[in-house]
């Protein structure tokens, strides 16, 4: 079964009460079958109970949420003629749906960025202490996994072997920050901004920086053993490939549904 497919237990019993309480009791059987799950997950009665009920935070998971949100996104780009490319005062229509359409009908991208999103509904902060040679007492470093510069910082600093998951969730932190939070980056081709010096990151780049950074250690994430030993060696390897087309359905999903939301899900950039 595919992995976005798998519900858990609480989550199926909602899906259930949602569009059939009458088959509650045949949850065991139902659990299994991918092709009434995926039309239960595609039911606009499921979107429109999950987007208008205030406390569903507290009934079902974050993956439950985003997962019906990507595939909401994938329903909808499948109708589009163009995306929108937006800077600070223009919306462009751009002719690169039938690109957006291949990427996120790839069940293993739609897996991805369901999991990439998920990730981002709990952010940590960690303290490192460490010697620096011919000095006394120990150094303290702090690191946000919301911060690119700091991951980038704690790859450098440890082993090259142990670098994948740093280097993921670099590119994680791109693609998040320009699908869902774009406002929060300077706009293309300029060089100045009115954003405040630090809005939850240590600088202000522009949308070509972020995808630089985001396709180089997307590539460098592909390239690990570690990528083979999880399976992530080719989504991650196309995610870098199609950076910035992987940033049309995060936009569609950030401008269109989650619009007044975002604080409610993802640790908030202020």
């Amino acid at each position: 079964m595919r992995d976005y497919l798998r519900l858990s237990e609480s989550d199926l019993m909602f899906v259930l009460e949602t569009l059939s309480p009458e088959l509650k009791n045949k949850i065991d059987t139902i659990k299994d079958d991918e092709e009434i799950i995926l039309g239960m997950l595609e039911d606009s009665r499921l979107f429109s109970r999950i987007m208008n009920d205030e406390e569903i935070m507290l009934k079902i998971s974050p993956k439950l949420f985003f997962t019906v949100l990507m595939i909401k996104a994938r329903m909808d780009l499948n109708r589009e003629v163009y995306t929108i490319e937006r800077d600070r005062h223009h919306k462009i229509p751009v002719f690169d749906i039938e690109k957006v359409r291949e990427l996120i009908n790839e069940d293993d991208i739609l897996n991805y960025l369901i999991n990439m999103l998920v990730s981002f509904t709990r952010t940590e902060s960690q303290t490192i202490y460490y010697v620096v040679k011919g000095r006394r007492g120990l150094r303290r470093i702090k690191f946000s996994d919301i911060d690119v510069f700091d991951m980038i910082r704690l790859a450098d600093m440890i082993e090259e072997g142990m670098r994948f998951p740093i280097y993921k969730r670099i590119g994680d932190i791109c693609l998040w920050l320009l699908g869902i939070f774009p406002e929060y980056v300077m706009p293309r081709s300029l060089t100045t901004s009115n954003l405040p010096i630090r809005v939850g990151f240590r600088h202000k780049l522009s949308i070509e920086d972020y995808e630089e950074i985001g396709r180089t250690f997307y590539r460098l994430a592909s390239n690990s053993y570690d990528a083979k030993i999880f399976g992530l060696d080719k989504p991650l390897s196309i995610l870098s490939e199609s950076f910035t087309i992987a940033e049309k359905p995060l936009n569609l999903i950030s401008e269109r549904y989650l619009i007044f939301k975002k604080d409610k899900w993802f640790l908030s950039l202020n």
